[in-house]
């Protein structure tokens, strides 16, 4: 996966969405993390949007059961996601369930 580039609009990630409070909740450290890229497609049409996701994370540190929790627009943004998830690593622990993180894909300001 090539690393995000400059070029390429801004992809925010935004931690939290939806999660309990702070005190309720401890999100696992996360030590190695890429931004998803922006697809070309999308990118060439102009095409801004956002995905949320929610998973868990292992005692390993790796990210599983990723699943969708909302996308717009639909089917242009998710698969890029998922890639990017595919490569992230949280710091060895307990881990973490249900981890909600939004990812928005837009043009810079």
């Amino acid at each position: 996966m090539k690393k995000f580039a400059g070029v390429f609009a801004a992809v925010s990630l935004i931690a939290g969405l939806g999660a309990a409070p702070a005190y309720a909740f401890q999100e696992p450290e996360l030590v190695q993390a890429e931004a998803p890229e922006f697809p070309r497609a999308a990118q060439r049409r102009e095409i801004e949007g956002h995905v949320v996701v929610r998973y868990n994370v292992s005692a390993d540190g790796a990210v599983a059961d990723v699943e969708v929790v909302e996308a717009s627009p639909a089917g242009v943004f998710e698969r890029s996601v998922m890639r990017a998830l595919e490569g992230w690593q949280y710091a060895t622990g307990p881990g973490a369930e249900g981890v909600e993180r939004r990812f928005d894909f837009n043009f810079g300001d």
